[in-house]
């Protein structure tokens, strides 16, 4: 079986291209917009709330059941006084 010569694809003039006008690209295109509000809105619904701020965990040092005043040396370390 042989293809019918009006089975073939036209070739275009790229002079012909130059009157073109519309298409899939400009439909696209006014949409983007409108695209644009609905993936910010979307992208700000789903952000996770910031975490909670968490204080630095800190020793509890009791002598006889009292709790001791503790102060953080720069190296990270804890000391309490004794009076």
């Amino acid at each position: 079986m042989s293809a019918a010569k009006d089975d073939e694809l036209q070739t275009l003039d790229t002079a012909d291209l130059a009157k073109v006008t519309g298409g899939a690209g400009d439909d696209f295109s006014s949409m983007m917009p409108l695209l644009a509000i609905m993936m910010r809105k979307h992208s700000a619904a789903a952000a996770p709330p910031p975490p909670a701020a968490v204080p630095p965990w800190q020793p509890t040092i009791t002598v006889d059941g009292v709790p001791q005043q503790l102060s953080q040396t720069g190296t990270g370390t804890f000391t309490t006084s004794t009076g």
